[in-house]
């Protein structure tokens, strides 16, 4: 049914054409354009040159052998040969046009003359001299010249024999037949294709994925891709009918002017978009340089600072740990500078609608970047004071932990309890920072814990307990030796600070726990209860806080006694 369609349609077409071209044969009776008799001139002007008074230099506008009309004078350079040969082109420009009208040849005065105008086109001037050497007046040659001009373009048509006819009819046959094979092509790789790809489902076409999760899935992107052969196979058919009916269109003579039309008018919008790209092309090439150019200064910068980072570059006041942050603060400061080069040569630079979008996101950015840029600002701080690094066990306010990221914009810490807390950068600038690893790693971090001890104890013995609790707990260092400070001496208690060296900072929480538990036992082993701030004793016969392991096999639990005036206790 289609490829009948398509005979059906290249039958009308060359039909069409035919009978176009034989009514327009009949109504000018087999004339050409300019072919002319000059009898029929005759008839219709009269004579219109007269004899020149004197001998001069002239060249006639002569179309199909026939003169209409002879210049003298030189006018703008233009000798009379070169004059006539104009007024020829034009004619026959005019006489090519379909719409030709000749009541639009007029005349017209003008200071040099008399103008021979046809629409919008000037086809000739009469000057004065020409009037003078023709012993006549412009007005008078100008007119003849009109008539003359109407007389031989209302027979224009061009004659169109058997032959053309003939050739128009066998060119347009082998045309559809070239169509139709083309068709039958087209449509028999297209459903191959089509078979190839149902074949391929779920097996050489798989789903595209973004590591484990799914973007298309194999039976979408099969359908997809059936979709788009179909749809080139539409576009290819109508792109071959098109040039076939164009084709056709040509193939005869009144149909020409109008094939040339329509490829002409389809072809504009490919030209321009051509032309466009063409005008466009050293721009592109700029921006690609630009781009070219970006990336390699930034695989530069990437090489300088990882040889800083893995030490093979060295500065003396240059951190290696600084290599990191200062590789992308300068690749956001080369690429900034680079879009700051770029944007002139981006198509559409310089048109309103993308100074407005660029205005409002500037607006945009400087209303609700202030805190990000402090932000930056602060990490750009923390970072080149070493304030901490990666690992470090810090405490910032009331959160303590070991630091596991820090970028220009938060620093991410984990807590002893395992919690990821995030703190922006301008809060840490603002907060006290607590670094314990800078010390430890020294093995000059001081641990230390307190403990309230009644006056009944002497110093000593407590000094000698804390000292040996904290000698005998795991991660404290025996040297330098801890030390015992007395901190306050209360109403019913002293407070006693015992303080060990450690080089284990991120293990704080466990050797604390640790020293607490040595602690107690060596108080428990020494019979030296540890009281409460507000702890008061009165011994009423009960047992001793102390625990029962450590109260040994000659313990006897004391008994209340009342002692009187006597001196006797009962």
């Amino acid at each position: 049914m289609r490829r009948f369609a398509i005979l059906m349609l290249s039958v009308a077409a060359t039909f069409c054409s035919l009978i176009f071209s034989e009514a327009s044969a009949q109504v000018k009776q087999d004339t050409s354009p300019q072919k002319i008799e000059a009898e029929t001139i005759e008839q219709q002007v009269g004579e219109t040159e007269p004899i020149p008074r004197q001998s001069a230099p002239s060249a006639a506008v002569v179309i199909k052998g026939k003169r209409l009309f002879v210049f003298y004078a030189v006018v703008d350079g233009l000798t009379p040969t070169e004059r006539a040969e104009r007024t020829g082109q034009v004619l026959r420009q005019i006489a090519e046009g379909l719409d030709f009208n000749p009541n639009k040849v007029v005349t017209a005065e003008t200071p040099a003359g008399t103008d021979l105008l046809y629409g919008g086109i000037r086809i000739a001037t009469v000057t004065t001299e020409d009037a003078r050497i023709a012993q006549s007046s412009t007005y008078k040659l100008a007119h003849d010249f009109a008539s003359k001009i109407r007389v031989a373009l209302a027979q224009r048509i061009e004659e169109t024999t058997a032959s053309d006819l003939a050739a128009g009819i066998g060119l347009s046959v082998l045309a559809t037949v070239i169509l139709l094979l083309t068709i039958a092509l087209i449509s028999k790789i297209a459903i191959g294709a089509c078979g190839k790809l149902e074949s391929w489902r779920g097996t050489k076409i798989k789903a595209i994925k973004i590591q484990q999760a799914e973007l298309i899935g194999a039976n979408v992107l099969v359908d997809i891709l059936l979709t788009s052969v179909k749809f080139s196979q539409i576009a290819l058919l109508l792109l071959i009918t098109a040039v076939y009916v164009l084709q056709v269109l040509n193939f005869f003579p009144r149909t020409r002017s109008l094939s040339t039309a329509l490829a002409a008018n389809a072809m504009a919008p490919i030209v321009v978009a051509i032309d466009a790209t063409l005008e466009y092309l050293p721009s592109m090439f700029t921006l690609v340089m630009i781009c070219l150019t970006t990336y390699a200064v930034i695989s530069f910068a990437r090489f300088f600072f990882d040889a800083i980072r893995d030490r093979t570059i060295h500065f003396a006041d240059f951190d290696p740990d600084w290599a990191e942050p200062s590789y992308k603060l300068a690749r956001f400061v080369i690429i900034a500078f680079a879009l700051m080069v770029a944007l002139p040569y981006l198509p559409g630079w310089e048109s309103p609608a993308f100074k407005q979008v660029g205005l409002v996101l500037g607006v945009l950015v400087s209303l609700g970047s202030s805190g990000v840029v402090s932000n930056v600002m602060a990490g750009a701080v923390l970072t080149y004071t070493n304030a901490f690094k990666i690992g470090d066990r810090i405490m910032i306010g009331e959160c303590t932990g070991d630091v596991v990221q820090k970028n220009l914009f938060v620093t991410k810490i984990r807590s002893v309890k395992n919690e990821v807390v995030s703190v922006p950068n301008g809060q840490i600038l603002n907060s006290n920072v607590i670094n314990y690893s800078t010390m430890g790693v020294l093995g000059q971090l001081i641990l230390h814990t307190t403990v309230t001890i009644g006056y009944e104890e002497p110093y000593e013995k407590i000094e000698k307990l804390l000292v040996s609790a904290a000698l005998e707990t795991p991660g404290i260092l025996h040297t330098p030796a801890p030390f015992m400070l007395q901190t306050s001496l209360d109403d019913y208690y002293v407070s006693y600070q015992v303080n060990a060296y450690t080089d284990r900072a991120n293990e704080m929480q466990q050797i604390y726990s640790h020293l607490h538990a040595k602690i107690q036992d060596k108080f428990n082993e020494a019979m030296v209860e540890i009281m409460s701030p507000q702890f008061m004793s009165l011994r009423d016969g009960n047992d001793s806080s102390i625990p029962e392991s450590y109260r040994g096999e000659s313990y006897q639990r004391p008994t209340f006694q009342v002692t009187t005036k006597a001196g006797k206790a009962s």
